[in-house]
């Protein structure tokens, strides 16, 4: 999966990423959309940031994409096995970690107001962000069949953190990319419908 086709990488995580890799898993069927709760930094300083950060607690993430766009990818590490979301192997869990790709969405929308619909027009705006996060389930769609609908977490698609957190009781809970659908502030659907639209054009 180097080849990613129209996307293009704008960082390498893969080296910092690399001890943070619990084994692998060939069978990837479904991408677990996260938000950090962090400052945008112009260029790749805040990349940088959160992949460090990862990496220090251990967790892990395949990619990272910022507000202005820029797509960080854990080059030829796309089979491991990070520690993003539902613990793998737990019972209940779903085994979301050995089956998910985690992508990592730079954002301080939770820290500007806690009202879900003023977060809702805060993440309307970061329209790069969204669309690049689209294209990269849309090429997810063409190297892994990745399908493009939405999931609760059980089966193949597209999900967030919240859903996971939700559908499977995991303790501690998550609510970051909260979905709109669901009565948060998160524009999951639109990142799929943009996904089906990006993979028309080739992603």
């Amino acid at each position: 999966m180097a080849n990613l086709r129209k996307l293009k990488i704008d960082l390498n995580i893969g080296p910092a990423q690399l001890d943070n890799c619990h084994g692998m898993s060939s069978k990837k069927d479904i991408l677990v959309l996260h938000e950090t709760v962090s400052p945008d930094y112009k260029g790749l300083d805040d990349i940088n940031g959160v992949s460090n950060y990862l990496d220090n607690k251990d967790y892990g993430i395949h990619s990272i994409i910022d507000l202005e766009g820029y797509f960080a990818w854990t080059l030829d590490l796309q089979d491991c096995i990070f520690y993003h979301t539902a613990s793998s192997g737990t019972k209940g869990s779903g085994n979301v970690n050995t089956r998910g790709i985690g992508l990592e969405l730079i954002s301080n929308v939770m820290l500007q107001s806690p009202s879900n619909v003023v977060r809702r027009k805060i993440w309307a705006a970061r329209k790069k962000q969204l669309r690049k996060a689209a294209q990269l389930a849309a090429t997810l769609n063409t190297m892994i069949n990745l399908p493009l609908v939405y999931s609760d977490g059980t089966k193949p698609g597209i999900t967030t953190h919240w859903e996971v957190t939700h559908t499977f009781g995991v303790s501690g809970g998550h609510v970051d990319c909260w979905p709109i659908h669901q009565g948060g502030y998160f524009p999951a659907l639109e990142v799929v419908y943009m996904a089906r639209a990006y993979k028309k054009v080739g992603y």
